[in-house]
């Protein structure tokens, strides 16, 4: 269920609902919008139906944007892309390797592709 300011902006969804054992406030736990998990007092919620509407507009957390470093440094070398071909030759026992693992494909003839069974996808 989706939570909303009074305002209609989006909060966030909700994931669970804590109901503390032998007392204490009811709460929501919502993921919001930026991927952080919210508290929020059951006395926030102003109305409940298909969506949640708090009586009053919460500020969310952003996550902290990392600072880009003031100089540049050399990137690592990226691993060459290995050619793999659309099928494999007649009569021929060709090996490829995986371009995210680095292990044999196999053709799989039903499906006319090449499958990895390390990673456990198509490639």
């Amino acid at each position: 269920m989706q939570v909303y300011n009074p305002d209609g902006t989006l909060v966030g969804t909700i994931q669970d609902v804590e109901l503390p054992i032998g007392g204490g406030e009811i709460s929501l736990q919502v993921l919001s919008k930026f991927n952080n998990l919210e508290k929020i007092a059951w006395n926030m919620v102003g109305a409940a139906g298909d969506i949640v509407i708090l009586k009053e507009r919460i500020e969310l957390k952003q996550p902290e944007q990392a600072a880009a470093p003031a100089y540049t440094t050399t990137a690592a070398p990226q691993p060459a892309t290995a050619y793999i071909p659309a099928k494999p030759g007649k009569g021929r026992k060709e090996k490829y390797p995986c371009p995210t693992c680095g292990k044999d494909l196999t053709w799989i003839e039903q499906y006319q592709r090449w499958y990895c069974y390390s990673c456990g996808k198509y490639a």
